[in-house]
């Protein structure tokens, strides 16, 4: 899978410690300008991250189509998804429900931190998945209760 990285699924698989997984799951991983830039407006694990970790991720710059401005995203979130118009191989990785119905709109593939750490369990990167769901929440992570259930019995079945 390419994946092209908005801030929160980085942010949030910092702080659960999952992101030094991220480059084992995918292919390719492309992190926009705008995004490493919002990243390193704070001191913590994720632009820490970002700077021990620049070989395992490609920055890409991009200009941005006034239909993708339309939507009034982040610029973060614009940026990935005007990465991804460019080759539909990438996979775009969006926690922000505007900038996923954009993405979806355009027939984009989206998945999310929570996407990303069931599929890290079905890769085997990670045992059980029901642990990072559950220190999302802790962290800070906002999530539906029925979203998160249902991600906890789908971890849960892929256990067996």
């Amino acid at each position: 899978m390419k994946i092209v990285l908005n801030a929160s699924p980085a942010i949030f698989l910092a702080k659960i410690e999952l992101i030094d997984s991220l480059p084992l799951f995918c292919d390719q991983l492309i992190i926009p300008e705008g995004v490493i830039n919002e990243i390193q407006k704070h001191h913590d694990e994720a632009s820490q991250w970002l700077k021990q970790n620049e070989g395992n991720y490609q920055v890409s710059t991009v200009k941005v189509p006034a239909y993708i401005h339309a939507w009034d995203l982040g610029k973060g979130e614009s940026q990935v998804i005007a990465l991804a118009v460019k080759s539909k191989e990438f996979t775009v990785a969006l926690d922000d429900k505007a900038a996923r119905n954009c993405a979806i709109s355009l027939k984009m593939n989206v998945i999310g931190t929570i996407g990303i750490i069931l599929r890290m369990q079905q890769a085997k990167l990670i045992n059980d998945a029901t642990v990072p769901l559950s220190r999302l929440r802790e962290k800070g992570f906002r999530i539906d209760d029925a979203l998160f259930q249902h991600a906890l019995k789908i971890a849960h079945d892929n256990l067996y």
